[in-house]
């Protein structure tokens, strides 16, 4: 049971540190004005509403890798029920990402989009995960 909790703590932390990284990097190719305020709603809202598609993107692309990435983790430390493991790492995800929109909204292609594309990677995960290397056996 320890091992479990364990594994799942893990893959979601594991899966911040990607968004964190991921996301910084594209911070470095697509940064922020300087006169940026960040702690001004309204002037932040409507910097995320003109970001370029290749900013998005580089959001999108931190989201699902971090599915991805603290998914597989989980479920390489667990090797059993991979779906789960995957899911549940999944839906931390995606509960971020809800949060993250309803703050921050972002064009409506962009939310669909995401919301649809870490479901996706969460079943695609548990499906990689359920392979003989990672999970040991197919569940």
């Amino acid at each position: 049971m320890t091992r479990k909790i364990f594994a799942t703590i893990l893959g979601i932390v594991a899966a911040g540190a990607i968004v964190a990284v991921v996301e910084a990097l594209g911070h470095t190719i697509y940064p922020a004005p300087p006169d940026l305020n960040m702690n001004d709603p309204v002037q932040f809202r409507n910097y995320v509403q003109g970001l370029p598609i290749g900013a998005l993107l580089a959001v999108l692309a931190a989201w699902l890798l971090a599915t991805l990435g603290g998914g597989l983790l989980a479920c390489f430390i667990v090797k059993e029920k991979p779906f789960v493991y995957a899911t549940i790492v999944g839906a931390f995800v995606l509960a971020a990402t809800v949060a993250n929109l309803i703050l921050l909204p972002h064009p409506l292609w962009f939310s669909a989009t995401a919301v649809v594309t870490i479901a996706a990677v969460t079943y695609l995960t548990g499906i990689i995960a359920s392979s003989q290397v990672i999970a040991g056996s197919r569940n």
